[in-house]
């Protein structure tokens, strides 16, 4: 078993390879070997928002394939409902959380934690609803991901039919034009990579290197966040869960020591695959 420093080293080289320059075949799409070799140079004035999205059969391995189904609504950044009433949830990544219009005490817990209490308004004696904060991009996904999916014909990908806790399918979610749409947030920089052990490698690689061209073109909310004081601090990974904690936060000092990541920088946390436990450890809000 190599050692935590190496684990962390081999991760940040890996990381540096995928931020080399991509192929892009004439019609535009991204191809797996270009996202792992870095071959060739697209070219310089071809913006981001102007690339062919992410063709699965070309830039992802193959994955099973789920009843076919329509988007009625797009619930937030990584979220849509689908005509046959099944709630998706987008694989392998996580969007800016929008606010809610009111704390439901039976919404899930990662919906409750998303409001902010006034200071001196106790939690339980609500004269009135606190006030929901939505993280900063978090329209700008939920909009992105509106403009793509609304109403498209769309097949779902997955290694399974699991649902995460609060009954949602998760999957990878692929238009009719081979789009992925988890591809789609994360090479705009309104997503970022989050590791599902039921996804091949090699997704989460072709994904990874996306990100980490996102965040060194400063897209999405890669602008905003890799300037923030937090960015500069340090944070420490699990390489068992594949989440980093602030190096205040109890839940990454009690890491095992053999599974430990050190990460000097929020960027390089990103960079080497890694996902916050708690981005609204340092994620900016706006108070709706």
């Amino acid at each position: 078993m190599r050692p935590p420093f190496l684990r962390a080293c081999l991760c940040l080289t890996a990381s540096a390879l995928l931020l080399g320059p991509l192929t892009v075949r004439a019609e535009g799409a991204f191809s797996v070997s270009a996202l792992r070799q870095g071959l060739a140079q697209a070219a310089p004035e071809q913006a981001a928002s102007d690339m062919e999205l992410p063709a699965l059969g070309e830039l992802l391995p193959p994955l099973p394939e789920l009843p076919r189904g329509r988007v009625l609504l797009v619930l937030d950044g990584d979220s849509v409902r689908l005509a046959d009433r099944r709630t998706i949830r987008l694989a392998c990544i996580d969007a800016p959380d929008l606010g809610l219009s009111g704390p439901d005490r039976r919404a899930p817990e990662e919906h409750r934690k998303n409001f902010h209490v006034e200071p001196g308004t106790a939690e339980d004696d609500e004269p009135r609803p606190p006030r929901a904060v939505e993280q900063t991009h978090a329209a700008q996904a939920h909009d992105a991901l509106r403009h793509r999916a609304l109403r498209q014909a769309v097949t779902l990908l997955a290694p399974s039919s699991r649902k995460d806790p609060q009954g949602r399918l998760v999957c990878d979610v692929e238009l009719d034009d081979g789009t992925s749409l988890s591809a789609y947030l994360v090479s705009r920089g309104l997503a970022y990579v989050v590791r599902d052990p039921d996804y091949p490698q090699e997704y989460a690689d072709a994904l990874l290197a996306l990100q980490n061209r996102a965040m060194a073109e400063r897209l999405g909310f890669w602008g905003t966040i890799l300037d923030l004081e937090a960015a500069r601090q340090p944070w420490i990974g699990s390489s068992e869960t594949g989440l980093f904690y602030s190096s205040r936060d109890v839940r990454g000092q009690q890491i095992k020591p053999r599974l430990r990541v050190y990460f000097g920088t929020l960027l390089d946390a990103f960079a080497a695959g890694f996902a916050p436990a708690s981005s609204r450890d340092f994620w900016p809000g706006v108070v709706r």
